[in-house]
């Protein structure tokens, strides 16, 4: 960032982190003030299908042009590269998104953590105008801890002193105590879910969900009822109310001016990949990165909650780093076939072989199947999927991503 000449100092940043809903409330923050008429940077992972997807400008994604460009000015300045400290990919698509986003002097940049917090590459920016933790579970406990307290003391490196905290709803009450005397530690104006703002009466349909939102956000009232989201999920409303919060406390802090109606189209039309995504077709297929115990757990609850009665045939795959006897015990129970697979073109994934240990803990082995070319098991899964029944893909968002690749969905354009 030195030798790029600081373009992060250039820049307001709402930087999200958390275990559980990162991407969608990055989504859900962009569209509002994308709709509120203002133009906004965008920077997330993984990417699902292409690469340029993690680094968007209104809606629009890095172009080949665009991309080949900001990487040489990143490239350049690297310079030499120690061995014993190498840069990382990661490392480098964050220098390119601030070095795009400074180039196209966005006004605000929705910033997306990769891992963690604390020590992650997006933490380079200065004080952000908020930053947001969403719901913390136990993910990557090689590198972030085995505690929740652990984990979210990572997540919480975020925090700067002076600043704006939204807290999301938290599942682990030791996780929200962590969080909450971190941003108490320093000195930052804090919106804690459950005290400061709530959500309410939440009604789904298989295609919405509505919920009535309330708070009092820096000492701002806020009333939203009957707010309609189209993403589909229980744990969606935790995201948009972390959203709207967000929002809000730029209204207050930096007078961006977001009317009622804005926010209310942009969270209806907001649309993000591979979170409980419905792509019609004979099978009907579900796509879903649940990827931790705490996602597994919410897909299921969202099945029943959007699908009440529905049956799944599943494919699945997952890296090795994941908790994959707790998904097992949640998943298997809901599901007549599974089918296991790799995680292409990943030297993290798990073996499905070692999958199939798992679930044979909790499902019946002649309804377990295992295909390691991710190709053949989506073929394999779709023509075990009976009349009426659907087709689930969750597990790693990086298999979901192969798939939607598979079925020709390129972009973040609704199917």
């Amino acid at each position: 960032m030195v030798r790029l000449g600081n373009p992060e100092r250039q820049l307001r940043f709402v930087h999200v982190a958390g275990t559980k809903g990162k991407g969608s409330v990055c989504a859900f923050t962009a569209r509002i003030l994308e709709e509120a008429g203002y133009t906004v940077g965008l920077y997330i992972s993984p990417s699902l299908v292409n690469v340029g997807e993690r680094i968007s400008v209104g809606g629009t994604m890095l172009s080949p042009e665009d991309f080949l460009e900001v990487f040489d000015v990143v490239w350049s300045a690297i310079g030499n590269v120690s061995e014993d400290d190498p840069v990382t990919v990661f490392e480098v698509f964050t220098a390119m998104a601030i070095v795009h986003f400074a180039c196209k002097k966005v006004d605000v940049v929705v910033w997306e953590v990769g891992l963690g917090g604390l020590h992650d590459a997006t933490n380079v920016i200065p004080v952000p105008e908020a930053a947001v933790i969403t719901n913390i579970g136990l993910e990557h406990t090689d590198r972030l801890g085995n505690t929740v307290e652990e984990i979210a003391t990572q997540k919480a490196g975020i925090i700067k002193q002076g600043g704006i905290t939204v807290i999301g709803h938290q599942d682990y009450p030791a996780a929200q105590a962590t969080l909450l005397a971190q941003a108490e530690a320093m000195g930052n104006r804090i919106a804690l879910a459950g005290r400061d703002y709530a959500f309410s009466s939440q009604r789904f349909t298989p295609d919405s969900v509505t919920f009535d939102y309330e708070g009092v956000v820096l000492g701002r009232r806020v009333s939203l009822p009957g707010v309609t989201i189209s993403l589909r999920g229980t744990h969606q409303v935790q995201n948009a109310a972390s959203a709207i919060t967000a929002v809000v406390a730029l209204a207050v802090k930096d007078d961006f001016d977001v009317p009622e109606s804005a926010m209310r189209r942009a969270l209806e039309q907001t649309f993000w990949p591979g979170r409980m995504e419905l792509v019609p077709g004979t099978p009907m297929v579900l796509l879903d990165g649940a990827h931790t115990q705490t996602a597994a757990k919410y897909l299921v609850e969202s099945l029943h909650a959007h699908f009440p009665g529905q049956r799944f045939t599943m494919l699945f795959g997952v890296l090795k780093d994941k908790d994959m006897d707790s998904i097992a015990r949640i998943l298997a129970p809901e599901i007549d076939t599974v089918v296991l697979t790799g995680v292409p073109d990943n030297n993290r994934a798990a073996s499905p072989w070692a999958l199939e240990e798992k679930f044979l803990h909790f499902h019946p082995h002649e309804s377990i199947y295992v295909k390691e070319d991710f190709e053949q098991a989506y073929r394999t899964a779709q023509s075990l999927t009976p009349e009426g029944s659907w087709l689930l893909v969750t597990g790693s968002l990086y298999l979901v991503g192969a798939v939607r690749k598979l079925m020709g969905l390129y972009t973040f354009v609704r199917p």
